[in-house]
């Protein structure tokens, strides 16, 4: 099990600060709690650090060296952060990030979508059995958010993010994302449109989007690159590296921002590199590393053998800062809740972390 002697060695060898390998191990291990649910949102402080950032864990689901009791969260034994805010884990339909700068709308229920292994947002609890697909619904919804949040538009967001489940078919989707577009811009949204999924794929959809949505960002979830077929379903795991690096090299082409999802921890680490590699001309946005997180005891089983050891995770961390240093793309901490970077991106300070 992964310790403070542990911590200290790894620390020392790849120079790197505590509480951000710590970080980085409370994504993969999770925490032990004296409670029935099975994952948390935490904003946590950790000991020695200003900012504050947002985790969305697993509780119960292993033996973790995490333990929260109250409002701390413990180490091995010892103090290492303390709680800022609680929510629940629930499905919402949207949410805001970033000093409500950046909205997500899961507006096709995602908690609907099923068949990946390491998934579990169909297992979250649905805020109601409400769905966005409608002009109506999407303005009605909005300004109920506004008046909650005391927005009097929405000409300060700078980007939605569309996260959702899948839709009929691939032109249904454009349809949304054109629909959402316009129903927005009645509402004084006028920026990014970004969609998160694996639906988009050909050339005349592309297009489709580019005539009709002025700033687009396309971020294909990949997830990983071995054992695709018996990871997720069948309609994901359906594109192959070849498809992909065409479908992110086209939006780059046509101007809009590009890049993929990835889950940390499924593929070995040679695998993961060689990939990365390849990918990296294709894309214009650095790629949204996830650290593959138990939402049960059983998916354990689904990592890869080096994904179990935390010297895995900082390996990795390290290749991306090698590999990205001589562009000018660099992770985005505030829009991903279980990353491998927080304070620091090699020698350069992060984007903080601001939910």
């Amino acid at each position: 099990m992964f310790n403070q002697k542990e911590l200290e060695l790894l620390s020392e060898k790849y120079n790197m600060e505590k509480s951000e390998i710590l970080m980085i191990a409370l994504n993969r291990y999770g925490v032990m709690n004296d409670t029935q649910e099975h994952r948390i949102r935490l904003t946590l402080r950790f000991n020695g650090l200003q900012n504050d950032y947002f985790f969305a864990i697993n509780v119960n689901t292993m033996v973790s060296p995490f333990t929260l009791v109250d409002d701390i969260l413990y180490f091995d034994g010892r103090q290492v952060a303390r709680v800022v805010e609680r929510e629940q884990d629930t499905c919402v339909l949207s949410y805001f990030r970033r000093n409500k700068t950046e909205l997500t709308i899961n507006s096709n229920r995602r908690n609907n979508c099923k068949g990946c292994k390491f998934c579990s947002a169909y297992t979250l609890k649905p805020e109601n059995d409400n769905d966005l697909m409608t002009e109506e619904k999407v303005i009605a919804h909005m300004k109920n958010v506004m008046a909650e949040k005391g927005m009097k538009d929405l000409s300060q967001v700078l980007r939605v993010t569309v996260c959702t489940g899948c839709f009929r078919d691939e032109n249904a989707l454009v349809e949304h994302l054109i629909m959402l577009k316009n129903a927005l811009g009645k509402l004084g949204f006028n920026k990014r449109i970004r969609y998160i999924g694996s639906q988009l794929r050909s050339e005349e959809a592309l297009q489709k989007i580019k005539d009709n949505i002025e700033h687009f960002s396309l971020s294909l979830t990949l997830e990983c690159f071995e054992r695709r077929d018996e990871m997720m379903k069948r309609v994901k795991a359906s594109l192959d590296l070849e498809k992909i690096k065409s479908i992110l090299s086209k939006a780059k082409e046509m101007g809009f921002s590009s890049n993929f999802l990835y889950i940390l921890g499924l593929d070995r680490l040679d695998t993961f590199k060689k990939n990365y590699a390849e990918l990296k001309p294709c894309i214009n946005r650095f790629p949204v590393v996830q650290v593959m997180q138990n939402y049960s005891s059983d998916q354990e089983d689904l990592r890869c053998e080096e994904g179990k050891n935390i010297e895995y995770y900082i390996e990795a961390r390290k290749y991306l800062e090698d590999l990205f240093k001589d562009t000018e793309m660099r992770p985005r901490a505030w829009e991903n809740y279980r990353c491998l970077f927080y304070e620091t991106f090699a020698d350069e300070v992060c984007t903080s972390m601001k939910k």
